[in-house]
């Protein structure tokens, strides 16, 4: 992959992670249920668009994840060398944001920490990415340590389906299988919730049904990257992915998401990962400098933005001006963004690099006789 596209990749990676924080620190489900008193500004910012319509940065996400494992499982030499790849990515700066964050919620006296006080077998759903029903029957009040890991348990998900269709059946068609696999479990899911009137919602948690159709998309992106899938069959496994996703979103009108609104947003996901895919001269705006380099630490800024950032907000006066307010939530941003880039120069990076060098050993030098396209 070439170094421009790999930087509009993470130009990407900086747009999803802002729309993540734009919808926790401005628009949350709790402001929509319980019509919480957490943010200073009340609900000032609930009705705009790019703060309600944030969480689809999530999706963004996804999409960003199915490309980048399509990648990694054609550079990896066997199932072992995928899963030490996935674990040095994920696990380090995940465990130590669980221990840093479980402490500062005990800690703390600000008003988000009193609604989130942690006793320790919340480290066991969260260190090992599990669903904490897994765990709820020991520990029936049982969470994750902060919420946004239930993100990490899908993107588990998605890799022990995409390691099994990827090793069992012909590697080159991953995408193709992958877009077939999605529609099959939700061909199932739907009888599942016909014929079960008491279905309880298993079969989703383990084939994430809701959120494949964008991991598929990004893996015929990656195909259509490395110019191994005609654009015509691309479009048709695209359309099949986006009407899953449309369809899906109608599920969650009751809770105040238009699903136009929200399939506008998956459309333009898919637009410019096109672009991006095809011509990526194209997309140079998203290889802005600070987008970059939001993105390249990205993975640390979601890991601490939610209850770091939710603490410090919640402590905003509610007596000073809408101004002052959002003047200190700029702040909020700016130290989110250098915790993130810490743990990212100090955890994350470091210890993927030393533990890939341990368990997997140093890169290869190419032979002499290698394409100089190799």
């Amino acid at each position: 992959m070439t170094s421009q596209r790999l930087t509009a990749l993470d130009g990407l990676r900086g747009v999803a992670i802002l729309l993540v924080m734009g919808f926790h620190y401005f628009y949350h489900l709790e402001s929509f249920y319980y019509k919480s008193t957490l943010y200073p500004y009340g609900e000032t910012f609930s009705n705009v668009v790019i703060f309600k319509y944030g969480y689809m940065g999530v999706e963004l996400f996804f999409i960003i994840s199915g490309f980048v494992i399509a990648m990694t499982l054609e550079s990896s030499k066997s199932l072992l060398d995928f899963a030490i790849r996935r674990f040095v990515r994920i696990w380090p700066a995940l465990i130590v944001s669980a221990v840093i964050t479980f402490f500062l919620l005990n800690w703390s006296d600000a008003p988000f920490a009193f609604t989130r006080r942690q006793f320790w077998p919340n480290f066991l759903p969260s260190l090992t990415l599990t669903p904490t029903s897994l765990w709820s029957g020991l520990f029936p009040k049982v969470d994750f340590v902060t919420g946004v890991y239930w993100s990490l348990v899908v993107e588990i998900r998605f890799y022990m389906i995409a390691l099994i269709l990827y090793w069992l059946f012909a590697r080159q068609n991953l995408a193709r299988n992958l877009v077939i696999f999605t529609v099959l479990i939700y061909v199932v899911r739907a009888l599942l919730r016909r014929w079960l009137p008491g279905y309880n919602g298993v079969y989703d948690g383990f084939f994430i049904p809701d959120y494949m159709p964008w991991f598929a998309a990004g893996a015929v992106f990656y195909e259509v990257y490395k110019e191994r899938l005609a654009k015509g069959t691309a479009f048709v496994l695209l359309a099949v992915a986006y009407a899953m996703i449309a369809r899906i979103s109608l599920n969650y009108a009751p809770i105040g998401r238009d699903p136009v609104v929200a399939g506008s947003f998956a459309l333009l996901f898919l637009i410019l990962f096109w672009f991006l895919s095809t011509k990526p001269a194209s997309m140079r705006i998203l290889e802005v400098r600070p987008l970059v380099w939001i993105g390249e630490c990205s993975y640390s800024i979601y890991l601490y933005h939610y209850a770091v950032g939710m603490i410090l907000i919640s402590q905003i006066s509610k007596t000073i001006g809408l101004g002052s307010q959002l003047l200190l939530v700029v702040g909020v941003y700016l130290l989110i963004f250098a915790v993130g880039r810490f743990s990212y120069a100090t955890v994350e990076n470091p210890a993927r690099r030393w533990l890939t060098k341990l368990l997997i050993g140093p890169p290869q030098k190419p032979a002499a006789a290698a394409s100089p396209a190799a």
